[in-house]
């Protein structure tokens, strides 16, 4: 399984606006193929979110990114959290070990 983790500083008075964009963001992710599960978490303190997802395989991970770079907007919530946010996304990808 493979763990793809997003994180967004959200601007100060936007975050109401972020959230949902985040919920939908992650909405778009849970309904690629090959991924099992994506939820948004919010910040106990501080601006930034997490958006986490789980993949059953690499390639099916790959095939996402490469969609999300081939046209930004399939994930429209992506392309407008660009608006909104104080730098942009810090993206990382983990594989989980047995």
């Amino acid at each position: 399984m493979f763990v793809r983790i997003e994180q967004f500083a959200i601007k100060s008075g936007a975050e109401e606006k972020g959230r949902l964009l985040l919920r939908d963001h992650a909405a778009f992710l849970a309904a690629a193929p090959g991924c099992g599960r994506a939820y948004v978490a919010a910040p106990v303190h501080g601006p930034s979110h997490i958006v986490y997802s789980e993949w059953r395989a690499e390639n099916d991970l790959e095939r996402l990114e490469a969609t999300l770079r081939m046209n930004p907007a399939a994930s429209g919530a992506f392309f407008g959290l660009m608006a909104i946010v104080q730098t942009p996304p810090h993206v990382a990808r983990f594989e989980v070990l047995p």
